[in-house]
């Protein structure tokens, strides 16, 4: 199949396309993770501003609320941001992290993958089938930037949400806030589709995968809505 027809399928059919990727070729992971690239830079360029301005604003927030800097030495130190800011080094480091942020998630997912089909489940896949699959379940992100872009330059934030973030209970940084952020239909879409590519390299039924997949998932997400309450509250 073509890479069109993976992209398209990967929506409305993606067993088909997690048949073709199940035996490990280099190309049929890096395909995909040189796509999502490429969507990630060119996401970041039409977020560039609003994303310099938001790093302002939480740079900021963070030296007014930290009672460890003298008073008298805040307004220096954000203007010292500011510059930094502006610096090409810093520019750069957006640029990199748009196209790499995709590519490094999906190493990762594919690692959480094995551990949950290997260790927990018994199987015997190699790394590279299930970073096949995860890689192409991960092109649903493209519809994800579709969609989420248009409303961070219309609203000119980037916390939008496609899931329980919407709820916006707690305060920003705390735990239940950070949880629920976290908890988006297209994250949750990924996972399953993950587990759809697990139950065909296994063969063996998704449903399992699904559950250990999602479990996994979500013990991922309290790691990290609890170091951003830990971090948030040990700055402030």
């Amino acid at each position: 199949m073509s890479i069109i027809n993976n992209i398209i399928n990967v929506f409305i059919a993606p067993g088909k396309v997690f048949e073709a990727v199940k035996d490990f070729e280099w190309k049929k992971a890096l395909i995909p993770m040189l796509v999502l690239a490429v969507v990630g830079i060119i996401s970041y360029w039409f977020i560039q501003d609003l994303a310099a301005d938001a790093g302002y604003e939480a740079a900021v927030e963070r030296i007014e609320n930290n009672s460890r800097i003298p008073d008298d030495q805040k307004e220096e130190i954000i203007a010292r941001v500011e510059s930094q800011m502006e610096s090409g080094p810093q520019k750069i480091m957006g640029w990199v992290f748009s196209a790499l942020a995709s590519p490094v998630t999906i190493f990762f997912m594919a690692l959480i993958a094995l551990l949950v089909g290997n260790t927990f489940m018994g199987g015997s896949a190699k790394y590279g089938q299930l970073l096949n699959i995860t890689a192409w379940s991960f092109m649903i992100s493209i519809l994800e930037t579709i969609i989420k872009i248009p409303l961070m330059l219309s609203k000119w934030t980037l916390e939008v949400y496609t899931g329980l973030g919407v709820l916006d209970i707690g305060e920003k940084g705390s735990f239940i806030n950070s949880l629920l952020a976290g908890i988006d239909i297209f994250a949750i879409w990924r996972v399953i589709l993950i587990a759809i590519g697990m139950g065909i390299i296994y063969n063996k039924k998704t449903q399992p995968y699904a559950v250990g997949m999602l479990i996994a998932w979500f013990v991922l997400k309290l790691i990290g809505a609890g170091a951003s309450s830990f971090f948030g509250g040990f700055t402030g």
